[in-house]
């Protein structure tokens, strides 16, 4: 199938397509949103349906971790305790950097699941996760659809191999960006969620005792 063919089909096909690009939002946030705004460039897809299904997509799936870290931490602690300290992880994070983390934590290849669930076990209310949360998933969304939007049309006005450079090169430069930041915050953050995982622990063993 040559590129041409293959945009055809995604023309014809574009409401399943739309339909899998919401699921992969609300699974994961990697790059496929700008895939498709990269080929929205190209005119198989229209970019401002493609950023509201990926911003139903991830604000769907970020509800859904918050409920689950909510109601379901307890038991995550219990049944799966190599998963606790990272889900102890995640809250501390979000009490500690919660204005600068929840808009922001899409960007970081990895930290859907662990940041969505960490601040349902957090201190943060629903409401507040809401406001942070629907601001970065905009956020989010619009930046990775409307990068994929700039570089089809770079491509236009270049040769498309160059803007396949662009980016690829600007891919690499924020996944290493984000390791570093990352990597940081972890050791930040390392300390306060051992404190909070003790205490977890220690709320359970007082629960059991009575």
């Amino acid at each position: 199938m040559t590129a041409n063919e293959l945009l055809a089909w995604i023309a014809e096909y574009d409401l399943w397509v739309y339909a899998l690009l919401m699921a992969y939002a609300f699974g994961k946030t990697g790059p496929l949103p700008m895939v498709a705004g990269y080929v929205s460039a190209l005119g198989a897809l229209q970019a401002p349906m493609a950023i509201l299904v990926v911003l139903a997509g991830s604000l769907l799936g970020s509800q859904l971790r918050f409920a689950i870290g909510r109601y379901g931490s307890p038991w995550l602690f219990e049944r799966f305790p190599r998963f606790a300290p990272w889900l102890a992880l995640g809250a501390a994070g979000v009490d500690r950097y919660q204005r600068l983390l929840l808009p922001l934590y899409r960007f970081a290849k990895g930290s859907f699941s662990l940041i969505g669930m960490g601040a349902g076990a957090s201190r943060l209310t629903w409401r507040r996760f809401m406001l942070f949360d629907s601001a970065g998933a905009l956020l989010w969304s619009t930046v990775s659809v409307g990068l994929g939007v700039a570089i089809g049309q770079l491509g236009h006005a270049l040769d498309p191999r160059w803007a396949a450079y662009f980016g690829l090169g600007l891919l690499v430069l924020v996944m290493v960006t984000v390791a570093v930041s990352g990597a940081r915050l972890k050791r930040i953050l390392l300390p306060h969620a051992t404190e909070a995982l003790l205490a977890a622990k220690a709320r359970r063993a007082q629960a059991s005792a009575a």
